[in-house]
């Protein structure tokens, strides 16, 4: 019995833009004024996130999370626009919380629900993720 394989390079799947979908980017409201992020801010993010994940999972940063919890944290994907105009790294979301950047990440989960923050900082020409935390969601009443 002979078996053959064929190895194929997979492309990067292109990002949706708003020229190529009806949706429009999001203006995310800063601390220091409107922003909308552009698909080339949404890539330098997933770059950041991926090697802050990357850094915590080897040792090389230090965090209050456990080994566990670092463990099952998500690696982002390839910026794609949703519907409504946010930029989605995968099961993450380039937001804001408290008038700054962050990618976040909230498991299907029952309850007591958790999210993930990524801080984001923006620098010249750079972005990079200053501190990833986990906190519980409470239930709306």
């Amino acid at each position: 019995m002979m078996l053959m394989c064929s190895c194929v390079k997979k492309e990067a799947p292109p990002v949706n833009t708003p020229d190529s979908s009806s949706a429009s980017i999001a203006t995310l409201d800063l601390e220091r004024g409107p922003f909308q992020p552009s698909e080339t801010f949404a890539r330098a993010a997933y770059g950041a996130l991926s090697n802050y994940l990357r850094a915590l999972k080897s040792g090389g940063v230090s965090s209050q999370l456990s080994v566990e919890v670092i463990e099952a944290v998500p690696v982002p994907a390839a910026p794609r626009l949703d519907a409504m105009g946010y930029w989605r790294l995968g099961v993450w979301l380039l937001e804001t919380r408290g008038g700054d950047l962050a990618l976040t990440y909230r498991p299907t989960q029952a309850e007591p629900r958790i999210e993930y923050v990524a801080t984001l900082k923006e620098e010249t020409e750079a972005v990079s993720v200053i501190s990833l935390t986990m906190r519980q969601l409470h239930p709306r009443r």
